[in-house]
């Protein structure tokens, strides 16, 4: 390293790169803690845990509206049932062509359940990390499952949906921004991580099962659950990469040493492109792939539902 690179504030005479995105002091791994954006010093950190009661007492008393879910959610719920519904009243095949109206209805029902799906997803690493320590998530909106809260409209919904629509890929969408410095235990950290993908696998057996239960009364309505079931098992295989910036790598990450946090965090910058890569040109994609199968066989789905809901109710350009 050259001869006048910074040191420490708090290790006189250990050389760093790293500073504190608050204070701007030079700090060394050791020193650094992730916070919602960039890293902090360990002195910061403590100034802002002690003043976090006080911004916690004035959301209980005048943030209810930000822990309910908004308007906009509950509308969202209330068109993805009236889809279902009408999608329902379709019935049963009588030929062997999709009718366009089932096809429009169908692709609408899974885009909207997955946006869905995704704000629920959101939301869970949000409320974990609020029973865990971390208040500003409530200032921040995130326990609203407001689909505007979750970061950047186009990286967070439209690049996800251009994925589902080119090859059917349930790509992670949104992010929140949680204050790692304010969760109470590493294996808090990891339960706020894993809290994500837990309820795309719940998301995914609850249509899988719907699709068991309606699957001769409502084959159109069965067969594109049964597709948003599977496109959620493969969303939840994807997350669970152990890749910067996935909530697999978020699971263990408070339990690797400082050092390799510090090296990673650099490297999420770039996970799209690692993820892109290994689906389309390695065999990972091929193991999401048979993961996703697998979630189906589990809850005793024929996987001839989840192919015939491809053709029913998968995005397409054609």
């Amino acid at each position: 390293m050259a001869e006048d690179a910074p040191t420490c504030a708090f290790h006189p005479g250990r050389e760093t790169l790293v500073s504190c995105s608050r204070c701007e002091r030079p700090i060394c791994p050791d020193c650094a803690v992730q916070a919602a954006v960039g890293l902090r010093c360990i002195q910061c950190i403590a100034e802002e845990r002690r003043q976090r009661p006080t911004v916690a007492r004035e959301l209980t008393a005048h943030g209810r509206s930000l822990r309910r879910p908004s308007p906009l959610f509950l509308g969202m719920l209330v068109v993805w049932f009236a889809l279902i519904g009408a999608l329902w009243a379709q019935g049963s095949p009588t030929a062997l062509e999709i009718p366009g109206a089932v096809k429009a209805l169908g692709v609408a029902m899974v885009i909207l359940g997955w946006l869905i799906s995704l704000c629920l997803h959101e939301w869970a690493h949000a409320f974990v990390a609020y029973r865990s320590g971390d208040h500003s998530v409530v200032g921040k909106g995130y326990l609203t499952m407001d689909p505007r809260k979750y970061t950047d409209p186009v990286l967070s919904f439209v690049l996800p949906i251009v994925f589902l629509v080119l090859g059917g890929i349930g790509l992670p969408g949104g992010a929140v921004w949680i204050d790692r410095g304010a969760i109470r235990s590493r294996g808090r950290e990891a339960l706020v991580s894993a809290a994500g993908p837990a309820v795309n696998i719940v998301f995914g057996a609850a249509c899988l099962g719907a699709t068991r239960l309606i699957e001769f009364h409502a084959v159109w309505l069965a067969t594109a659950l049964a597709y948003l079931g599977w496109l959620e098992m493969l969303t939840a295989a994807l997350n669970l990469m152990p890749i910067p910036g996935l909530d697999g790598y978020g699971i263990i990450d408070p339990y690797l040493p400082d050092e390799v946090r510090v090296s990673m965090w650099e490297i999420a910058r770039y996970s799209l492109f690692v993820i892109f890569f290994l689906v389309a040109f390695t065999p990972v994609g091929g193991v999401l792939w048979d993961v996703a199968w697998r979630g189906v066989d589990a809850v005793g789905v024929e996987r001839s539902w989840v192919a015939l809901g491809q053709d029913v109710a998968r995005p397409s350009l054609k």
